[in-house]
């Protein structure tokens, strides 16, 4: 049996190696949230690159036909 004076420490260290255990697993999942929201963010990066060139395909249809509009004498 343990001294007396290391009791509280004997009985502190299954506790200590089981928090470890648990801060090894929550930096397991940390990262792979981490990496989760990585893919997030460059997939959101990409939908803006194509909504930012879909907006400017828009804008110059809509040059394009305003001026159709005006040679044919449609426009208001």
């Amino acid at each position: 049996m343990a001294e007396p004076n290391n009791l509280p420490q004997e009985m502190l260290r299954p506790l200590h190696s089981k928090l470890d255990d648990i801060q090894g697993e929550m930096r397991l999942r940390f990262t792979g949230v981490e990496t989760g929201l990585a893919a997030i963010d460059q997939h959101l990066s990409a939908f803006h690159a194509v909504d930012a060139a879909r907006a400017e395909e828009i804008a110059d249809l809509r040059r394009r036909l305003e001026r159709f509009e005006r040679r044919l004498e449609l426009a208001d």
